[in-house]
């Protein structure tokens, strides 16, 4: 009779351990298929034509997500909060490891301080965030890094060629490689949109050219590894195109090329609707122009854009636009 009790009482035991295996099971395979669903919302890439390209491209993001104890979402600071992918903060946020998301506002340089700042205040109130200018030298090594802290630096300063902000952004990491008093490895994930500046922040970390960069969306193809140092390692990403709310807020992006797009004109329409026309009537050299197409007819004539037959073409003047607004060259803040 013992016999048979032990042998219940283990049978019993048996299921209950086999119950709490399969309920940990299930557990963790909802919490796989909630983050799978999180990261297939990001929607990388729809501009790119190869549906064998997208999946490379969205497996190489993933990858630097879950390789990385540290993530850099950069952000363009002329639209720092277009720029956000709340999508991918929450994967980063969720993900096991007890992951670091840091902001880091780039491009401080194409707009006021002022407006900088507020931005600054805005972004921390939720994630810690750290002002970036990378260096736009052409050099391959050597790329100048100013010490003057950004909040220091005047905003002649802030248009040289030089990286600003590098000395804070390097002190944060610092922090991350700290486990108490000992020193340990860590791996930083450099992700955001296109063109907001990924490679080049890993270039002026590093100063030099690693990474290659672009004006044009889709530089960086796959999963890039750059040693900062004995103890911070860079993952540059390609960048992330989250499902938006417009095509025209995605070209405005620059997420998509712009030489490839049918319709160049509404953009430039928005463009002319958020921007200080007499900035860009200055800019141009034109004025008086009362509709978007006298405007690009203006701009055809002043650049030579013609189509066959001596006729002033639009679509070539609107895509001259937005090349210079991707660029910079347009104010906008």
């Amino acid at each position: 009779r013992e016999k048979q009790q032990a042998a219940r009482e283990q049978e019993r035991h048996r299921r209950r351990t086999i119950e709490s295996y399969c309920q940990d099971v299930l557990q963790r395979q909802e919490e796989f298929e909630h983050k799978e669903e999180v990261l297939q919302e990001l929607n990388m890439f729809p501009q790119l034509d190869d549906e064998a390209t997208r999946k490379a491209y969205y497996k190489e993001f993933r990858k630097v997500v879950e390789y990385s104890d540290v993530i850099l979402e950069v952000l363009d600071a002329r639209d720092p909060l277009g720029c956000r992918c709340f999508q991918m903060e929450e994967a980063v946020l969720q993900a096991e490891g007890n992951k670091k998301l840091v902001l880091v506002l780039n491009k401080i340089d194409l707009v006021p301080k002022e407006v900088v700042e507020k931005w600054l205040e805005y972004l921390r109130n939720e994630l810690p965030t750290v002002a970036f200018k990378a260096s736009t030298q052409h050099q391959v090594k050597n790329l100048n890094r100013c010490t003057v802290p950004v909040d220091q630096a005047s905003e002649s300063l802030l248009k040289s060629k030089a990286c600003f902000g590098a000395e804070n952004l390097m002190r944060v990491l610092g922090n991350y490689c700290r486990l108490g008093e000992v020193r340990t490895h860590i791996r930083v994930g450099v992700v955001g949109l296109p063109n907001v500046g990924k490679s080049s922040l890993i270039n002026s970390l590093k100063r030099s050219r690693a990474c290659s960069v672009g004006a044009v969306p889709g530089v960086t193809k796959f999963m890039q590894e750059v040693y900062l140092d004995k103890f911070i390692r860079l993952l540059d990403a390609p960048g992330i195109v989250p499902g938006p709310n417009s095509e025209v807020g995605t070209i405005l992006r620059n997420c998509v090329h712009v030489q490839k797009l049918i319709d160049p004109v509404t953009p430039v329409e928005t463009i002319l609707q958020r921007c200080n026309l007499e900035e860009i009537s200055n800019y141009y050299g034109i004025s008086g122009f009362q509709t978007t197409e006298h405007f690009l007819t203006a701009v055809a004539h002043r650049l030579g854009k013609k189509k066959k037959g001596g006729i002033y073409s639009q679509e070539q003047a609107a895509k001259a636009v937005l090349a210079d607004w991707v660029s910079g060259k347009i104010s906008f803040y």
